[in-house]
């Protein structure tokens, strides 16, 4: 019986714009989550009291 033997993939090379993409996502998304986390208490709350509705409307 003959062993095959497993060509190991080559790694390929970084492209050459991905650190370029890297910086755009997160110039885009940093002002975002700068504006979204100071709300999340607000918004956390306003998701609890929803619930809480539509829990409670068929009890009504």
């Amino acid at each position: 019986m003959q062993r095959r033997l497993v060509k190991r993939r080559r790694s390929l090379p970084a492209r050459a714009g991905q650190t370029l993409d890297y910086v755009l996502m997160a110039t885009a998304l940093l002002p975002l989550v700068a504006m979204a986390l100071p709300q999340t208490r607000r918004i956390l709350g306003l998701v609890f009291e929803l619930t809480c509705d539509l829990i409670a409307m068929p009890f009504l």
